[in-house]
């Protein structure tokens, strides 16, 4: 698992391409799989970086299940300021 700065920075990166995905609409349900082939991330990083972003209130899980552990996510007000702010 990434620790400091790089994991920050791709946190940031997976919030600005989930408000980009989800058109900055925290109704909007997004398939990890979709988001994850726009960033390229490995399976356990993404898993990580959604774990994370979920318990600092910056996304939602809505679906369980598929290669990424999680099916769907969307972002939250919280998320929003994040991916603008930085």
């Amino acid at each position: 698992m990434l620790i400091g700065g790089d994991f920050n920075k791709k946190g940031v990166q997976l919030l600005k391409t989930l408000s980009e995905m989800s058109q900055k609409d925290i109704d909007a349900d997004v398939a990890v799989g979709d988001l994850n082939r726009a960033l390229k991330f490995d399976r356990n990083e993404i898993k990580n970086l959604l774990e994370y972003l979920e318990n600092k209130e910056c996304v939602q899980i809505k679906t369980i299940g598929g290669p990424y552990l999680y099916g769907h996510i969307s972002i939250t007000s919280k998320g929003l300021i994040r991916a603008v702010r930085k």
